[in-house]
């Protein structure tokens, strides 16, 4: 068979790799390059070596990325993982923004380093249970953590401010969030478990050029977002921004939402399916690398590795990084009153949000896989949108597509 596959990121790449040698695959991407959100950085060194930085998918914690550690093994990049230095602080930032009018996160009494450190134990610890109780996905974090008693202003700047800072929403805007869906990114792991996070050295996007290097077979075409589709007799007809038209068997959609939307909008008989995309939200996400430290406190002996910043109605992020050639950071600029001074490079993202509407509609969609020859992967068909889980959803595309793919064999327990 042909497939196509539409999206280069992680999960049109992994669902490439998996059916190569078994199927002819065609990879449309629009970008003009590949890694969706494995979307990295380089700085110049002194020594003309650049330092990769990541604007996207920052590293991963390996005691919970399985199948993310077996793609690295696989595609021979399993020796290049480098611990990621840990540490957070949160900082007041002086004067409501006046975007933030009522929304009031930054009220007084301020929260405390003390009050933060604790609260993010107790979320720790709490969403430990949340997973080992199997708490329902469309279960929000307010109705788990407005059961606690703690201060008002420590639930507002501290608990709801770590996923905030994390999904580009307010604090208040948070609370809606699935508990479930937030709680990983904070669990205990446990005392056996090996909680330091990784990340690729050279950058996590070389995971995705390594993945596209392995797949001689494929065509991928850089700069090619569909158009238009249609069905034509048994097969389907792909039409991309160059004009050229593209006959598949099947096709799998690996990129946002809305984007899947307007493409099932060409065929008929798809109204389900594009009620259920329509459910899901995104915030748009502004990154940026920049070389001196506004957003950090005055004394460097302050900074940390990773800085929340809570202005007026937002908590937006800092990471640090000590370079040989002088401090670089990587900061979420979307809701930032002022800027950087001195800008290297920025990019945007469209994050999907973990409501329970989402949830619900997920659930539909994935009842839906592979009806009538469509097949979605990514981050619209997991509950946790991370890497080890959208990689898990390509294996659970190609088992479908290719269920003999001697790729496969090494994933025997990745149930996407």
């Amino acid at each position: 068979m042909r497939i196509g596959i539409i999206g280069a990121g992680a999960a049109g790449l992994a669902t490439a790799w998996l059916l190569e040698g078994v199927h002819d695959t065609l990879v449309l991407e629009a970008r003009e390059s590949v890694g969706g959100n494995l979307r990295s950085a380089y700085v110049p060194g002194g020594k003309g070596t650049p330092t990769a930085l990541e604007l996207g998918v920052q590293g991963i914690p390996l005691h919970l990325s399985t199948v993310a550690g077996e793609f690295t093994k696989s595609v021979g990049l399993e020796d290049r993982w480098d611990e990621l230095p840990t540490g957070c602080a949160l900082v007041h930032d002086d004067g409501p923004s006046p975007r933030s009018a009522g929304r009031g996160v930054n009220a007084a009494p301020r929260v405390t380093a003390d009050e933060a450190r604790a609260a993010e134990e107790l979320l720790a610890s709490h969403a430990a249970d949340w997973e080992r109780q199997e708490i329902p996905w469309t279960a929000t974090l307010a109705e788990s953590v407005e059961l606690w008693d703690l201060p008002r202003h420590v639930k507002d700047q501290a608990l709801y401010a770590l996923p905030a800072s994390v999904f580009g929403c307010a604090p208040v805007d948070a609370r809606n969030l699935s508990a479930r869906a937030v709680g990983p990114l904070y669990a205990d792991p446990g005392p056996e478990a090996d909680a330091r996070t990784y990340r690729l050295r050279g950058g996590m996007q070389s995971l995705a050029w390594q993945l596209a290097r392995q797949c001689p077979s494929a065509q991928i075409v850089h700069g090619a977002a569909v158009r238009r589709v249609r069905r034509s007799n048994s097969q389907f007809e792909l039409v991309d921004s160059h004009g050229a038209r593209h006959l598949v068997d099947a096709v799998v959609l690996a990129l946002t939402a809305e984007s899947a939307r307007c493409i099932v909008g060409e065929l008929g008989g798809t109204g389900p399916l594009r009620r259920i995309l329509g459910a899901y939200d995104y915030n748009d996400l502004v990154y940026g690398v920049h070389s001196d430290p506004c957003y950090l406190p005055a004394e460097r002996g302050e900074w940390a590795p990773m800085t929340i910043s809570l202005h007026g109605a937002w908590a937006e992020t800092t990471s640090w990084h000590e370079l040989p050639d002088g401090d670089v950071f990587v900061s979420l600029l979307t809701h930032r009153e002022t800027m950087p001074r001195a800008s290297l490079t920025s990019t945007a993202f469209r994050l999907l949000l973990p409501t329970p509407a989402m949830l619900t509609a997920q659930a539909e969609l994935l009842r839906l896989q592979g009806e009538g020859g469509l097949y979605f992967a990514g981050h619209i068909t997991t509950p946790l949108d991370d890497l080890d889980s959208v990689l898990s959803s390509a294996v659970a595309v190609a088992r479908r597509l290719a269920p003999g793919s001697p790729r496969l064999a090494t994933f025997t327990g990745a149930d996407g």
